[in-house]
């Protein structure tokens, strides 16, 4: 399929730009969650809000738009850009990618407009009806296609660790979409149908967000540190680990549930095995960095990449953590969650997702970023943010598992725990306030590089795709 009439990496750029749109929008959805956690009658002054803004239906919407609005579109555009810079071979068809970005997007609004509808299913971060889940499949299979003939046109033999981790995910993400459809149409038993819930639940970020993210990591550490990767072996090492042992861990999630206790741990031991493939990240970002710790003081997009990678690592430390049976019965369906949900899905891939849009685009329309000064702003936003949102959460969930093994699941006492924790829900809103903040500062400048950023003269390397 020709794209000689496309210019390269259109569809890169075409997803980066929608994505930020939907991020802006789930992250006005994210707050409009944390003011009602804190004040329930927000936005009940007239029927139709008090029917299309319930807490039930924000939610799930929040969840989708920032899970398949922005960071799965973001992945894409590190994969539109990252495979033909990797492979020396332009993408397979810009046609096909362009098409791509215009369907996902018209999916998308779709499936959020249902969504406000109420039409939706029971399975977390799953909820769009069938229909779309057969588009997606479809579009996510396209994707991988044109990712797959890209790395087999190579012009480059050698194939980098983060093709690996790619082609990986273009094979995983459209095959567990699949199971997640499975437990909201088949005919299962109860606990058969929640296992495979959460094996879904799981395994969406452990088989499509975690690989992605890595192997992106893997990509801008050398770049953005100037230094080679200290090991591809090790990064090796832990593609296969992520293959082997990541798929198995949706039981830890009904932990002390009614499952049988084999289950529980077979879900329990490979969530502790994957502290293998987190040692190898760690170990690959501190050979790499070994003597240019200097750079991240002067490199903002450095910064982002190395505290998304402190975060990928704690997520991956407090996972196997929370899912062993005596702290998990403490933590479970407690405000925690949201703080562990938040920790590898904002406060690493988001952040990597900010460090490849500052490196990528640039690159890709021939100008520098606009201000360096709002990058600044934006880190400081996003990190503080996030930390507020994280720890208020952790504390608040700590609060309320001691107060229920104390006995406050009823009456008066949990009444009382419940209004303990008005101060956390409302330092969560500050928290969300802050990161929403960031994201608009990020969206200004990105618009501004694109459309006024100075542009890179012939002898620098800027316009470079590489």
């Amino acid at each position: 399929m020709s794209t000689t009439a496309v210019r390269p990496y259109t569809t890169s750029k075409m997803f980066m730009y929608s994505s930020i749109v939907w991020l802006l929008l789930g992250m006005i959805m994210a707050l409009l969650v944390a003011i009602k956690s804190v004040h329930p009658d927000f936005l009940t002054f007239n029927h139709f809000f008090q029917q299309y803004f319930t807490y039930g239906r924000i939610r799930p919407i929040h969840t989708n738009i920032v899970l398949y609005g922005w960071l799965t579109p973001a992945f894409f555009a590190m994969w539109y850009y990252i495979t033909p810079v990797l492979t020396k071979s332009p993408l397979y068809s810009e046609r096909l990618g362009i098409m791509s970005v215009w369907l996902w997007n018209f999916v998308l609004i779709v499936w959020i407009l249902l969504l406000f509808m109420g039409k939706q299913t029971p399975v977390e971060y799953h909820e769009s009806p069938l229909l779309i889940d057969i588009i997606v499949i479809f579009l996510a299979a396209l994707a991988g296609y044109n990712l797959l003939r890209t790395i087999l046109n190579r012009k480059e033999k050698v194939m980098y660790v983060t093709l690996w981790y790619y082609l990986g995910t273009s094979i995983w993400l459209p095959m567990i979409w699949i199971v997640g459809f499975i437990p909201e149409y088949a005919s299962l038993p109860g606990i058969g149908e929640f296992s495979m819930a959460y094996t879904w639940v799981h395994n969406i970020i452990g088989v499509w967000f975690t690989p992605v993210g890595v192997g992106t990591m893997y990509f801008l550490l050398p770049k953005l540190s100037g230094k080679p990767l200290y090991s591809h072996k090790l990064s090796l090492i832990g593609f296969w680990t992520i293959a082997t042992f990541y798929i198995w861990n949706g039981p830890h999630h009904l932990v002390n549930g009614p499952l049988p206790l084999w289950l529980m741990k077979a879900g329990i031991v490979p969530s502790l095995l994957m502290i293998i493939p987190v040692w190898t990240v760690l170990a690959n970002f501190l050979g790499t960095m070994k003597g240019a710790w200097y750079k991240v003081a002067e490199n903002i997009e450095l910064k982002f990449l190395l505290t998304g990678g402190l975060f990928y690592f704690l997520a991956c430390i407090q996972g196997p953590f929370q899912a062993l049976m005596a702290p998990n019965a403490i933590l479970h369906f407690t405000y925690w969650t949201v703080g562990h949900a938040h920790l590898p899905l904002f406060g690493a891939f988001t952040l990597v997702a900010f460090s490849g849009y500052y490196y990528a685009l640039p690159r890709i329309v021939g100008r520098k970023i606009y201000s360096t000064v709002l990058m600044n702003w934006h880190y400081w936003l996003s990190v503080i943010g996030f930390l507020i949102f994280a720890f208020s959460m952790w504390l608040a969930g700590a609060l309320q598992g001691f107060g229920w093994i104390d006995g406050n699941q009823i009456g008066a006492g949990f009444v009382k725990l419940v209004e303990s924790l008005h101060i956390y829900l409302f330092a969560r809103a500050i928290g969300g306030s802050m990161m929403f903040m960031g994201a608009i500062v990020f969206a200004w400048n990105i618009y501004k590089t694109a459309t006024a950023g100075k542009r890179a003269g012939a002898e620098e390397p800027m316009p470079a795709l590489r």
